[in-house]
């Protein structure tokens, strides 16, 4: 599977990282560290010592703010993992979090090893009553609530697919100018607040190398895989694939209604076999 992101920004494929067998338990070992020093408060440290990629998806102050939530701040944390997932060049691990006051935490965490250290790449909550995974630390196309998103009528089904199609080409565009400039100027002003196209561009800077090239799918229709419907936050998820070869494209693309119009807040995108 070739991955690459989404703005939701899924690096660990095309860093170049390396993953083998014996490192798993180094990773479990990163993981339970870094969990670790959120209990013990040490946000600093911890944030400092998750990947590149996490970083750009998400400010240290919205990490430190949504471990305090989550109750993982109070002393020893446990971690009980009871799934382990081992990729080409990742390892993801399943199970649950517990600080020494509170509830266990369910968390499903992707290790990937950089500049010579396990780190954390992503942090998942798993959703059990919508059966999926939320990321509750990301910052692309999350945050408040939208109140003139949450005020408007689902878009026609012709919209959204010209939304997804002038989304995914504006991203393909930036990928083969190697320049985000222009897709920047064009998102959403709530999404230009919560990182910078210096960030964008740092975060894609794997695609550019790897000369990802999704252009193709101006030729094919997508396929939705969910309900077209607007959260109570005001944020319209879209989620679907366009049947390209040899990889499907697959994405995730979020849009919040900025007058007049719909715009960009987030996007994650995948080639799958």
């Amino acid at each position: 599977m070739i991955k690459f992101l989404q703005i939701v920004v899924i690096l660990a494929l095309l860093l170049g990282l390396a993953a083998c067998g014996s490192s798993r338990p180094d990773a479990r070992k990163a993981a339970n560290e870094f969990f670790q020093k959120i209990g013990e408060s040490r946000f600093e440290t911890a944030y400092d010592n998750t990947a590149f990629a996490f970083q750009a998806q998400t400010s240290f102050k919205n990490f430190q703010a949504t471990a305090k939530e989550l109750g993982l701040t109070a002393g020893t944390v446990t971690c009980n993992w009871t799934q382990e997932e081992t990729k080409e060049r990742e390892v993801k691990l399943q199970g649950d979090v517990k600080a020494e006051v509170g509830t266990a935490v369910p968390v499903i965490v992707t290790m990937v090893k950089e500049r010579g250290d396990w780190r954390v790449f992503s942090l998942h909550i798993p959703n059990q009553t919508e059966k999926r995974e939320e990321d509750r630390f990301t910052l692309l196309g999350k945050g408040g609530s939208f109140t003139s998103s949450a005020n408007q009528e689902v878009p026609s089904l012709k919209l959204i697919q010209e939304l997804v199609l002038k989304s995914l080409m504006m991203f393909n565009d930036a990928i083969a100018r190697q320049s985000f400039t222009q897709f920047y100027s064009k998102v959403s002003m709530a999404w230009q607040n919560q990182l910078t196209e210096g960030q964008l561009k740092r975060a894609f800077q794997p695609f550019i190398d790897a000369k990802v090239d999704i252009h193709e799918i101006r030729n094919l229709s997508p396929v939705f895989t969910t309900p077209l419907q607007i959260g109570s936050d005001g944020v319209l998820i879209v989620k679907g694939y366009y049947d390209t070869k040899p990889y499907r494209t697959t994405f995730m693309l979020r849009f919040i209604y900025e007058l007049p119009y719909w715009k960009l807040y987030g996007v994650e995108v995948q080639l799958e076999n």
